[in-house]
């Protein structure tokens, strides 16, 4: 028993990693906290360009409708000064109608009886009447009956021109 007894010799792995895999787990690691942080400045980055568009599109719906606004004021004034001068040409009309009517009953009727003063302040020319026409102006039904019927016109052509503005403001907001 003299004889040495040999083992064969067993490499039992070490309790260490290898220096290849710890420097490839240590790149993974750098590449994946590089990649996270690439990613949150990616996100930053479209949140800040969103946040940039919904303001730019509130400016332009704002000034889109101070535009409006603005538009819708100028035709207000617009449609108001049309209504005045409307109305200033529709007063005027009824002003002249109203002189005129005045005049003509004037002509026709005279208060005193005499056409005389009538004639000459119309411009000198002169109406004879027959005894029928000064018989039915001295009467006062007559005289009444055509300053009713003044009246009329003019209430007629106040009622007019109200409708004819107010139609006037329809047509242009239509």
């Amino acid at each position: 028993m003299s004889e040495k007894v040999v083992l064969p010799k067993f490499d039992i792995p070490s309790e260490s990693v290898h220096p290849v895999v710890k420097a490839v787990a240590i790149v993974g690691a750098l590449l994946l906290v590089s990649m996270l942080i690439l990613g949150g400045a990616i996100w930053k980055r479209r949140e800040a360009q969103l946040a940039a568009e919904q303001r730019r599109d509130a400016l332009i719906a704002a000034r889109v409708a101070e535009a409006n606004a603005a538009i819708e004021a100028a035709k207000a004034r617009a449609a108001e000064a049309a209504a005045k001068v409307a109305a200033a040409k529709a007063e005027a009309a009824a002003k002249i109608e109203a002189a005129k009517l005045a005049a003509a009953a004037a002509k026709a009727h005279p208060a005193d009886g005499s056409n005389a003063a009538v004639a000459e302040a119309s411009g000198g020319h002169h109406h004879h009447h027959g005894k029928g026409a000064k018989a039915k102006g001295k009467g006062g039904d007559g005289a009444v009956a055509a300053k009713g019927s003044g009246d009329d016109k003019k209430s007629a052509a106040k009622g007019g021109r109200d409708n004819a503005a107010i139609d006037k403001l329809l047509a242009q907001f239509k």
